[in-house]
């Protein structure tokens, strides 16, 4: 849970709000769109460079032999 956070941190604001939104509340990318007053676009290009730096920054926790599959 800390390391979660520590991670979630590293996201600028606009990030870790459509990650949140999308994986913790369960919204869709129309409602993502709707809550923040941005297109759906710009939802999915958010979450896209939201979900590779928490890949990227929770790859150490990957089984050996998993980060190269997850590259």
């Amino acid at each position: 849970s800390k390391k979660i956070q520590q991670v979630l941190d590293l996201l600028s604001e606009d990030h870790r709000v459509v990650i949140l939104l999308r994986e913790v509340e369960g919204l869709s990318y129309e409602e993502i769109s709707d809550t923040l007053g941005i297109s759906q676009g710009t939802v999915m290009s958010r979450l896209h460079y939201a979900r590779k730096k928490l890949q990227q920054a929770l790859k150490e926790f990957a089984p050996a032999g998993l980060e190269e599959d997850v590259a």
